[in-house]
């Protein structure tokens, strides 16, 4: 957490910001990003993709491991899960960010869906090709090509292809 936090100061720095301005565009207190910065609290996914925005600096560019500036994945190697309507696979390395942060890319064939569901946990996803329809707490939302989306996966959720789609996804699961 340390290097993650020095990372931060480094890039704010960088970037100009004071640790007051970096902390008010993020909606964050300063002392909170001074705990992050110190390592002694570390930021979610979402809130690590702030400060990256923010500083203008790519989210893997604070999370390479020492020694492993790359890691790279063959396709073979990637654990996947599938149904006939569904596959997911894991595409990002484990423990990337956290033992409960999965990253994935999968694949919904046209007319299926995705059942109601809930997890525990939060979700994001990008639409790198298709149409389709998703639920959530009494609303429906069109997803196309180049959305994005992110929600509070406790709050139930279905998903409907009205063409066949691919996503791109990151779960961060409840600390139990």
């Amino acid at each position: 957490m340390e290097k993650l936090g020095l990372k931060i100061r480094i890039e704010r720095k960088k970037s100009g910001l004071t640790l007051e301005q970096l902390a008010r565009k993020i909606g964050i207190s300063p002392i909170t990003l001074q705990r992050i910065e110190t390592g002694k609290s570390s930021p979610s996914v979402v809130l690590l993709s702030e400060i990256s925005y923010h500083v203008k600096k790519p989210i893997y560019s604070f999370l390479e491991e020492r020694g492993k500036p790359f890691v790279h994945i063959k396709r073979k190697n990637q654990r996947s899960v599938s149904s006939h309507m569904l596959k997911v696979g894991m595409i990002g390395p484990r423990k990337m960010v956290t033992d409960n942060v999965v990253v994935t890319y999968s694949e919904l064939k046209k007319g299926k869906t995705i059942d109601p569901h809930t997890n525990p946990g939060i979700e994001f996803a990008y639409v790198v090709e298709g149409k389709c329809e998703f639920k959530i707490d009494g609303q429906t939302h069109l997803l196309e090509t180049g959305d994005s989306f992110s929600l509070d996966a406790k709050l139930e959720h279905s998903l409907t292809a009205l063409e066949t789609s691919k996503f791109f996804g990151i779960y961060v699961k409840d600390k139990e």
